[in-house]
């Protein structure tokens, strides 16, 4: 079923694309949320990565899994557009500190306990300086090594461990779990 809709996206059927997009908003609007401070800007960020999955789906080899595909282009998207409105940032406006909490959906089968400490922890690294933001969502939360994530952000690979570390410390603090 999902390759002959992707085969029906490239031939540009809307009906298509449509139910392509719903499907895909439902796997990965959870990954843009971990990069947004809300629910405004997950969906933007979804959106731009959505156009960008569908612009390039000639690209996609269908022996490769799908979702680590699209994924991986989502991320790719919403790691531009974080560079991007840094650069706005640092050349228009002071910074900012992030205070905004995002949510995500949860699979129904996580143990209620373990979906609460884990959206505590979701809630704290928002807390967390822009950078060690995105390298802790990388590196914890979507399997990226220190040398991908170095080549993603454009920083040296021992930043990213440093950033990385340096999250856990501030987690650890927050939570009050040293």
């Amino acid at each position: 079923m999902e390759s002959e809709l992707i085969k029906r996206c490239i031939e540009e059927d809307r009906r298509s694309q449509e139910l392509f997009y719903k499907q895909c908003y439902a796997k990965f609007i959870g990954t843009a949320y971990r990069y947004a401070n809300g629910k405004e800007q997950a969906v933007h960020y979804f959106n731009l990565g959505f156009v960008n999955i569908l612009l390039n789906l000639k690209q996609y080899h269908p022996e490769n899994p799908f979702d680590y595909w699209a994924k991986r282009v989502l991320i790719n998207t919403i790691l531009n557009e974080l560079k991007k409105e840094k650069r706005e940032r640092e050349r228009v406006l002071p910074i900012e500190d992030i205070t905004q909490y995002s949510q995500t959906s949860w699979d129904t089968e996580v143990d209620e306990l373990l979906q609460e400490r884990i959206e505590l922890i979701r809630e704290k690294a928002n807390l967390l300086p822009p950078m060690t933001k995105s390298v802790f969502n990388l590196y914890a939360i979507d399997g990226y090594k220190h040398h991908e994530i170095a080549s993603l952000l454009d920083i040296n690979e021992n930043t990213s461990m440093w950033h990385y570390s340096d999250a856990k410390k501030k987690l650890r603090k927050m939570l009050d779990l040293n």
